[in-house]
């Protein structure tokens, strides 16, 4: 096993003689659970930076500091703009943030573990121990003893505080977790860092992750990310999420956000933010699935089964006159619906007596309501008996409960 503290003070000397200080090492992060270096950076005699690939290593010299080459006809020079696209252990590894994705940690890499196998040097863990630090400090004399703080590669996620450096390197494996969990360690992190962790992410685990972030770091987070970045996340939150995330942004940016989402997307944030926070129509969600009255349960089926697609609200399903009128007439459940007989009309299974909420009514009101009925939901009509949205059991504990829980609770039905 090598430290990269050692092994950076190692040069670079080939069959003939030339001798050349190793300046950093380039791996391949992507590739494998265990990156193998892919070259060695160094500046030649006229002071040029060049890139030497592995393959013309014959063996490193532990013993004398030196890593033995065969040449170095095979070295190209390399550009600022194509180090930018490496991913350097000096330059971007050591020293930045690490995910322990294993123990759901937020840590520093002080050293980096390598090791020789199959012919590779490969990246095997992270030193994050104080030890590290003294090892560096020390050039390799003291600290050489076992830590006992070394992460697996396998496990990390590195960060390098640069939103808009994500084109290369990353493991990716962050996508993995729960979006709690992921916002949980977002919050763990300096907002920069955040932002590049989000950026990892695909975009509906972005959306979700997004909506369960603190307020504050979420307008941190989502000011740094790219335009068409932002535009994919809010298309894809549910609608009273990118509400909530919209009504903390500036006028000028929400115009401009709503202009650029499809339009579909963009008339139904709208018809949320006609509302104000403080009422019914506040803290309702849009994203719910209307089935008109003359539908047969098959027809009904085969329209729900698109939009389970999206991120509407399935747990109840509500009845209009016609999609056009959207006027109330009843509700009825996933599950009766799909039990019932195919031909059987949806007039024959709803429910026709339902508890209805007024969007300009106080907000604690509403959502008090809902938490009192042991609904999942409950729906928001207008003058006209227009269904216009449902508060969820979810929106009205994120309501009525304080700051500091609401952040933990789960959402289950938004």
């Amino acid at each position: 096993m090598a430290m990269l503290s050692k092994l950076r003070y190692f040069c670079l000397l080939d069959d003939g003689g030339r001798r050349h200080a190793l300046a950093d090492i380039a791996v391949a992060l992507l590739k494998s659970d265990y990156p193998a270096v892919t070259q060695f950076l160094y500046r030649n005699s006229e002071g040029e930076r060049m890139m030497l690939p592995w393959h013309a290593v014959k063996g490193i010299d532990w013993r004398h500091a030196q890593i033995n080459v065969s040449s170095f006809d095979s070295a190209q020079s390399v550009t600022e703009d194509a180090l930018r696209r490496e991913v350097l252990l000096g330059r971007d590894v050591i020293d930045a943030l690490v995910l322990d994705l294993h123990n759901r940690r937020v840590t520093r890499a002080n050293d980096l573990w390598l090791e020789e196998e199959n012919g590779k040097l490969l990246l095997k863990a992270a030193d994050t121990s104080s030890l590290a630090i003294l090892r560096r400090l020390s050039r390799g004399l003291f600290g050489s003893g076992p830590s006992r703080a070394p992460y697996d590669w396998k496990y990390i996620e590195f960060l390098r505080g640069d939103p808009h450096a994500v084109s290369a390197g990353y493991h990716m494996r962050i996508k993995r977790l729960p979006p709690g969990e992921i916002a949980g360690l977002c919050s763990s992190l300096p907002y920069l860092h955040a932002a590049e962790l989000l950026t990892l992410l695909p975009d509906a685990v972005a959306a979700d992750t997004l909506a369960v972030m603190m307020p504050d770091r979420q307008v941190q987070v989502f000011g740094e990310l790219e335009d068409d970045q932002t535009v994919r996340r809010l298309a894809r939150m549910r609608a009273n999420d990118a509400v909530n995330l919209l009504r903390r942004l500036t006028v000028e940016s929400t115009e401009s956000f709503l202009k650029r989402l499809p339009k579909a997307r963009s008339e139904k944030l709208v018809d949320l933010l006609r509302y104000p926070e403080a009422t019914v129509g506040g803290i309702m969600s849009n994203d719910m699935v209307t089935l008109a009255l003359d539908q047969t349960i098959r027809e009904a089926l085969l329209r729900l089964r698109k939009r389970l697609k999206q991120t509407d609200f399935t747990h109840f399903l509500y009845v209009v006159e016609s999609e056009a009128s959207r006027l109330l007439r009843g509700t009825t459940s996933l599950q009766d619906l799909v039990v019932a007989d195919d031909e059987r009309q949806l007039h024959e299974i709803m429910n026709i007596y339902v508890t209805t909420l007024d969007p300009l009514k106080p907000a604690d009101a509403g959502a008090y309501r809902v938490l009192d009925s042991h609904l999942a939901a409950m729906p928001v009509i207008g003058r006209e008996k227009q269904l216009l949205g449902i508060v969820t059991v979810d929106a009205a504990v994120m309501q009525v409960a304080p700051q500091s829980w609401t952040v933990q609770a789960p959402k289950i039905f938004s």
